[in-house]
C-alpha cells in the first residue's frame, strides 16, 4: 500500500482497544475539550518531530543513493545510442523530479495530524505520477542503482504509514473534536433558539394577562354605568322611542288601508303627471310621506274628494307622533357601547395573539426535537472514542 492510500486506510474500521470508558457530563465538555485539544497539540508536535527525524534520515540515505546513480557512465555500457540516450534522458528527469520531492518533503510544515498526512499524501501521489515513465527509461541500463532508489522510497513510504497507524488514535480523536465542536455550536444555536421562543410565549401569554386584566375592568365599568341614572333615563328614552316607532308604523298601515288608491288613480288617469304621482305613494307611500309631512297626498285627495274626516286626523296624528319622536333627544352617546366595542376589540387581539402563541409552541417544539437529535449525535461521537456522556 502506498502513503497516498493511507488516509482511505484510517477512515475505515478501526481497531477494537480494551479501555475503560470515560464519565463525563454534559456541563463540562468544554473544558474537556479544550484540555483534549491540548492534549493533542502536544501529541502532534511530538509526532512531527518524530515524521521529520524519519524524512530527514531518508533523505540522507537517498542522498547516497543519488550519488551511486549519478555515478553510473551511461556510456561504458555496451547498448545502442538511442538506448543511452534514453537512459540519460530517464535518470534525468527522474533525479529532478525526486530532488523536488524530497524538497518539499523536508519543507513539510507543523499542522495538525490530518493535514499533515493529506500533505505527505499529495507529495507522494505527486512524485509517483511524475517520475513513473523517466523512473522506466531510466532502468533501460540503470537497473540495480535505480531499484534501489526506488526501495528506498518505498521503505519510507511503509515507514510513515507505520507511524501514521502508530498515531492514527490522534487522528481519531481530533477528528471526532472537530466534529463535536461543530455540533456543539448547533446545539448552543437551538437552545438558544429554543430560549427565544420560550421567552416570546412568556411574553405573549403575559399579553393575553394584561388584555383579559384590562377587559375584568371594562366590564366593572360597564356595570356600573348601567346602574346610574343618566344611564336608566337612557334606556327608557330608547324604549319611549321603540314603542313610539311602532305606534307609526301601525298608524302608517292603517293610513295606506284607510286611503282609496284606487278610486284615486281613476280620478286622475287622464292627467298622467298626477298618476304618476299618485303609483308613487301607492308604492313607497313611507319615502313620499315623510318628505312633506303628507301634504301632497292629501292634496290629491282633496282634489279628488276623496279626502275623510278620519284620513285627516290620522295624518295629523302621525305627524305629531313624528314630530314628538324629532323633539325627544335619543342620546347616541350611550358609554356601555364604547366600552362594549373596546371589549371586542381585545377579544379579537387576545385570539390573534393566541394563534401566535400557537405558532411559537410549534417553533418551540421543533427547535427541542433537534436539539434533542444533535445531543444523541454527540453522545454518539463520544462513544466512538470511549466516552460515556450524561
Amino acid at each position: 500500500m502506498g502513503i497516498f492510500d493511507f488516509l482511505r486506510k484510517i477512515t475505515k474500521d478501526k481497531e477494537t482497544e480494551e479501555v475503560n470508558k470515560e464519565s463525563l457530563t454534559f456541563s463540562h465538555i468544554g473544558n474537556w475539550i479544550e484540555k483534549k485539544k491540548e492534549e493533542i497539540k502536544t501529541k502532534e508536535k511530538n509526532l512531527f518531530v518524530l515524521i521529520k527525524g524519519r524524512i530527514s534520515h531518508f533523505t540522507h540515505n537517498l542522498e547516497e543513493k543519488i550519488k551511486i546513480v549519478r555515478s553510473v557512465d551511461v556510456n561504458t555500457k555496451k547498448a545502442e545510442d538511442r538506448l543511452k540516450s534514453a537512459t540519460e534522458d530517464g535518470r534525468s528527469k527522474y533525479l529532478e523530479a525526486l530532488e523536488s520531492f524530497l524538497e518539499n518533503l523536508n519543507n513539510l510544515q507543523e499542522d495538525r495530524t490530518e493535514i499533515i498526512i493529506s500533505n505527505v499524501n499529495r507529495l507522494f501521489s505527486s512524485f509517483i505520477k511524475a517520475s513513473h515513465m523517466s523512473y522506466e527509461r531510466a532502468t533501460i541500463l540503470i537497473g540495480k542503482e535505480m531499484a534501489d532508489i526506488k526501495n528506498e522510497v518505498k521503505n519510507i513510504s511503509k515507514d510513515l504509514i507505520k507511524v501514521f497507524d502508530e498515531h492514527k488514535v490522534i487522528l481519531d480523536i481530533s477528528k471526532t473534536i472537530s466534529i463535536l465542536e461543530t455540533k456543539l455550536k448547533q446545539y448552543e444555536e437551538i437552545k438558544k433558539d429554543e430560549a427565544r421562543a420560550s421567552e416570546k410565549i412568556a411574553s405573549l401569554e403575559r399579553e393575553i394577562y394584561e388584555k383579559e386584566e384590562k377587559n375584568k375592568i371594562i366590564f366593572e365599568e360597564i356595570e356600573k354605568v348601567k346602574k346610574s341614572p343618566e344611564y336608566l333615563g337612557h334606556l327608557k328614552t330608547l324604549d319611549e322611542n321603540k314603542s313610539l316607532k311602532e305606534e307609526l308604523e301601525r298608524d302608517f298601515i292603517y293610513l295606506i288601508r284607510i286611503i282609496d288608491f284606487k278610486a284615486l288613480a281613476n280620478f286622475f288617469h287622464i292627467f298622467e303627471d298626477k298618476m304618476e304621482r299618485v303609483k308613487s305613494h301607492r308604492d313607497t307611500f313611507h319615502i313620499n310621506f315623510e318628505k312633506d309631512d303628507g301634504k301632497e297626498i292629501l292634496n290629491l285627495l282633496s282634489v279628488a274628494k276623496l279626502n275623510t274626516p278620519e284620513i285627516l286626523d290620522k295624518i295629523n296624528e302621525i305627524n305629531h307622533k313624528r314630530e314628538i319622536l324629532k323633539n325627544k333627544i335619543e342620546s347616541d352617546n350611550d358609554q356601555t357601547r364604547e366600552l362594549s366595542d373596546n371589549i371586542k376589540k381585545t377579544i379579537l387581539e387576545i385570539e390573534d395573539i393566541k394563534n401566535s402563541i400557537a405558532r411559537e409552541q410549534k417553533r418551540h417544539e421543533k427547535f427541542k426535537a433537534s436539539g434533542e437529535e444533535i445531543l444523541n449525535e454527540i453522545k454518539k461521537e463520544f462513544e466512538k472514542i470511549e466516552v460515556e456522556l450524561h
